[in-house]
């Protein structure tokens, strides 16, 4: 059967999902393959293009919103977009280095992006504050998922003692049992959100909003 870009970049996700990023190598996807690496080099150029294709198919669930789940609301938008940005990454193993490190710029990237800036430019905002605020919400899921898969699944070591004497704020939060990730995630994305609103309410539109 002929060899498709398809079928590379399917077997490359699979590869990652297996071994992950370190061991996700050309001769590695070549033998999953049962391939020369000639005959991968005709899909793709280079390990770095390989990378940029499997970064855009991590991320086509996020570019792709649910029928009628678009809405001219910037705050329900982003927070949608956010939560299937990490639900996107969380999926596949390594999937935030991936996307950090090999940004996609498909079609859908690019829509997505361009729709994006459009729905904030609407409250008034200037482009390079909406630009800045897409900027600082995408980092902030990346870091936050990247976290959540660097995480050991167990500590490194015993931890040292937390008293409410010399630690009293980290005592009482512990004992408080804090937020498991989900209500983390949007929590500080929440704060994003608000500092945004914030702004809005003091003026920071200077631009008339696009007609």
């Amino acid at each position: 059967m002929r060899l498709t870009r398809e079928d590379v970049i399917r077997s490359a996700v699979e590869l990652l999902d297996e071994v992950g990023l370190d061991r996700l190598t050309t001769r590695a996807l070549t033998t999953r393959l049962g391939v020369a690496a000639g005959a991968l080099y005709w899909h793709v150029r280079s390990k770095a293009e390989l990378l940029s294709a499997v970064a855009e198919e991590i991320m086509r669930p996020a570019f792709t919103p649910p029928p009628h789940g678009r809405s001219g609301d910037w705050a329900a938008q982003t927070t949608a977009f956010a939560h299937r940005t990490r639900r996107a990454l969380l999926a596949h193993r390594d999937g935030a280095r991936v996307v950090a490190g090999h940004l996609p710029l498909s079609a859908e990237s690019l829509e997505a992006t361009e729709a994006g800036l459009a729905l904030l430019r609407a409250t008034g905002l200037p482009l390079a504050k909406a630009a800045q605020f897409g900027h600082a919400v995408t980092c902030y899921v990346t870091g936050f998922v990247l976290q959540e898969q660097a995480a050991p699944p167990t500590p490194p070591g015993p931890l040292p003692e937390i008293s409410l004497e010399h630690h009293p704020n980290l005592a009482r939060w512990i004992a408080e049992k804090p937020a498991d990730n989900d209500r983390s995630f949007a929590a500080g994305l929440s704060f994003l959100l608000d500092g945004l609103r914030a702004g809005l309410r003091a003026g920071l539109r200077t631009d008339p909003p696009p007609a």
